[in-house]
């Protein structure tokens, strides 16, 4: 059943090469326009680019996470979920994993680049790879709770986001905090030492919460 599940997710996924690219083209052009705009201050770059990247993360999970659930809810695949002998729980883990690696995955492999780009110190750039590593699957998890908790809601596009941007603050907090104190210098380990215990938190329980929803979804 799990071999089915993963291979149906991959296949998904390279079906619709889109919501493989079109985060990664977001990406490049936000990284892109903002240095016209701005100018070729190089020390105004070096502090806003992490900011930039955080939130083409943040809208990218939101993108990906808005209706994730809806071409399963449609066709029936939840119910074929809650009543497989496989441990709903690990099935939806798995996704949440595989979101991840298609979605945030693939902007994080080209940091290093923009980082040689916009010249940031390497320093800098290890703790924003470190940052976005760490974080980023909390905020496609809460992305994919939003998606379930209006699963059967005509035109939930809308209210995903309003449920989920509160739970992405303080993710982006520590992560901005972290990337600041490297800049100045400042001890910068506690940040991601609560952004870990945040991940160790959020990952184990979000398969049971998305089992709970996913479960009155169906049943009302």
């Amino acid at each position: 059943m799990l071999r089915k599940i993963i291979y149906k997710e991959f296949k998904s996924y390279f079906r619709n090469l889109n919501s493989i690219f079109l985060p990664l083209i977001f990406f490049f052009l936000i990284i892109s326009i903002f240095p016209l705009l701005i100018g070729p201050d190089k020390n105004l770059l070096n502090k806003i680019i992490p900011g930039i990247v955080w939130i083409t993360v943040i809208f990218t999970t939101l993108l990906s996470s808005s209706n994730f659930f809806k071409d399963e809810y449609n066709n029936g695949f939840i119910e074929t979920y809650l009543t497989s002998e496989t441990s709903l729980e690990l099935i939806l883990f798995l996704k949440i994993i595989l979101c991840w690696i298609f979605t945030c995955l693939p902007i994080i492999f080209f940091i290093p680049i923009v980082s040689i780009f916009f010249d940031i110190p390497l320093k800098n750039s290890f703790v924003i790879l470190f940052t976005l590593i760490i974080g980023s699957p909390i905020l496609v998890s809460i992305g994919i709770f939003g998606s379930s908790l209006t699963l059967g809601i005509p035109k939930n596009n809308v209210l995903v986001p309003v449920i989920t941007l509160p739970f992405y603050i303080p993710i982006l907090i520590f992560s901005a905090s972290a990337i600041e104190s490297v800049s100045s210098g400042l001890p910068y380990e506690m940040q991601l030492y609560i952004l870990t215990a945040l991940l160790c938190f959020v990952l184990p329980i979000m398969p049971y919460l998305l089992k709970y929803t996913l479960t009155l979804s169906i049943n009302n």
